[in-house]
């Protein structure tokens, strides 16, 4: 997802152009993103190139409750805004990206060649959009502690204890007067 913005560059604030996404694959962090559709808009702004657009894709993954495959549709909004290496396109108002800066971010910057590249910012989008525990469904039931069957296909007859093990010394103060947080 590579755009050439020179035109955009040499143009006059609020140039724009749109872009249709259809199908096209990112692999950030140990994600695999594909099936990526969407429109993105590229406008220009007095010293930048605001890009902006609404994106869905897929992922697979394990589930983090039973382990079993796991498929979640996310959907994204982004609006980044990218700087210009070549700022002498853009006029006075352009300045170039400073490494210095707080804000300065190396996946926002437009090279010397006037290619914007969407792909790390898309990805890291799409990253922080994921559930922080990807599930196969809402229910899982998981993964038994104490057999280690997947309680989705198979009823285990276990017990859960209600009190951690490691707690239990403390459950017996119950008993002897102590009273209860309930």
């Amino acid at each position: 997802m590579i755009y050439n913005v020179a035109s955009l560059l040499t143009g006059s604030p609020g140039d724009s152009e749109q872009y249709e996404i259809e199908n096209e694959q990112i692999v950030i962090d140990g994600y695999s993103l594909e099936e990526i559709n969407g429109s993105v808009r590229l406008m220009r702004t007095d010293a930048t190139v605001l890009v902006s657009g609404d994106f869905e894709s897929v992922t697979h993954n394990s589930c983090g409750r039973c382990l079993e495959p796991a498929t979640v549709n996310v959907n994204v909004t982004m609006e980044e805004e990218f700087s210009p290496t070549n700022t002498n396109l853009m006029g006075e108002k352009g300045s170039r990206p400073d490494e210095e800066d707080y804000s300065y971010d190396p996946v926002l910057v437009i090279d010397e060649q006037n290619f914007l590249d969407l792909t790390e910012g898309l990805g890291q989008a799409f990253l922080s959009a994921l559930p922080i525990a990807i599930l196969c469904k809402e229910d899982c039931l998981g993964i038994c502690p104490i057999c280690t069957v997947n309680r989705n296909t198979i009823h285990c007859s276990c017990v859960e204890s209600s009190v951690d093990p490691r707690w239990a010394g403390l459950a017996g103060l119950i008993g002897k007067g102590a009273e209860s947080s309930d």
